[in-house]
């Protein structure tokens, strides 16, 4: 026995009623007393797990994607309800004539007459599934994993409303706002001139760095629109001009004179607003536009709104459904896309 354990063996005994029967000695001592001095145990080693030197952050960072603007753009409207297949719009129109005054004249006459303008909608969904170990896995990463299934979906069927609003969907009465058939034909630019005073390569607005001529293309869409809405319309209306994201730069284009094309839509049309959209241009579309558009409407006509988006459902979340280990939930949204209620009321630029 070791002669260190030997004298705390009887002292365990005596004061703490602590017994060790068949134990020799220390550890560290044994092993002392079998190896040479100084001969390490384990292998050689003056690193640490990497485990140890890792920080994660506790921020989870988003990966980017494409806005949805439609809604923002051009309005939101609930219509109807989830059974609902089919709406109606009345358009009512005055009419009549006037003849010369006579007291015995019956001539003259005046009448409303009444059409309704129908649209279909369109549902969708989406499936968010998770399992127990799934979940807890990513709980130890510190990530709110369901939260984040649950927010992928309503992305999802976001981004999905947003594209039915902009393109609609072929074989339905439902219609998007770019691509709406009551819409007036797209019009051309303006031709463009180059520095040397010869036409440009082409003519969208990056082919030249002039304000001044950017500035012609919006000056002909007004004179379009003022021809369209029948003398509704005077420099201060309230307007919405919506552009390619990929053409906001163009709004910076300045003179000579230090006036930047931005200068000129705030001075000469203090009622416009100008909305930047993707999906407007090509670059962004993701392939659903082959051409870079603008529009310049008139937000409202006589206090009713001249455009909106509109949908039976914003967001329908369904049961949850539990099995065994895993969990699923459905997700529903439906859409009538976009109504223009006044198709006169915009003018559409293709080519910018």
């Amino acid at each position: 026995m070791n002669a260190i354990f030997k004298r705390d063996a009887a002292i365990l005994a005596r004061d703490w009623g602590i017994h060790l029967p068949g134990v020799r000695g220390y550890f560290s001592e044994m092993a002392a007393d079998a190896l040479p001095p100084n001969m390490p145990v384990t292998a050689p080693n003056s690193g640490i797990p990497a485990l140890f030197t890792t920080y994660t952050d506790p921020t989870i960072i988003k990966a980017l994607i494409t806005p949805t603007k439609s809604e923002d753009i051009y309005g939101s409207a609930k219509k109807g309800d989830w059974v609902t297949d089919t709406a109606q719009f009345p358009v009512v129109e005055l009419s009549g004539y006037a003849v010369a005054y006579d007291d015995y004249s019956q001539a003259g006459t005046t009448d409303p007459n009444a059409n309704w303008v129908q649209r279909q909608s369109f549902h969708f969904q989406t499936w968010t599934k998770w399992g127990e170990r799934e979940v807890e896995r990513m709980g130890a990463a510190k990530i709110d994993w369901v939260n984040q299934k649950n927010m992928a979906s309503i992305s999802v069927l976001n981004k999905n409303a947003n594209l039915i609003n902009l393109f609609g969907l072929s074989g339905l009465e439902l219609y998007g706002a770019l691509n709406d058939p009551q819409l007036h034909p797209a019009i051309a630019p303006v031709a463009k001139v180059g520095p040397s005073g010869s036409a440009a390569a082409g003519n969208s607005w990056l082919d030249v760095a002039d304000p001044v001529q950017v500035y012609g293309d919006i000056l002909k869409a007004f004179g379009v629109l003022t021809t369209q809405m029948g003398g509704n319309l005077t420099l201060e209306t309230p307007m919405t001009l919506v552009i390619p994201t990929e053409r906001q730069q163009c709004l910076l284009y300045t003179n000579q004179f230090q006036v930047s094309l931005a200068d000129l839509l705030k001075k000469n049309l203090p009622g416009l607003k100008i909305e930047t959209l993707p999906e407007a241009g090509t670059n962004l579309s993701g392939g659903n536009s082959s051409v870079t558009l603008m529009q310049l409407f008139v937000n409202a006509v006589e206090g009713q709104q001249s455009v909106t988006t509109a949908f039976t459902e914003k967001l329908r979340a369904h049961a949850v459904e539990r099995y065994s280990t895993n969990f699923r939930q459905k997700k529903s949204q439906g859409s009538w896309g976009t109504i223009w209620f006044y198709p006169q009321a915009c003018v559409t630029m293709a080519g910018i």
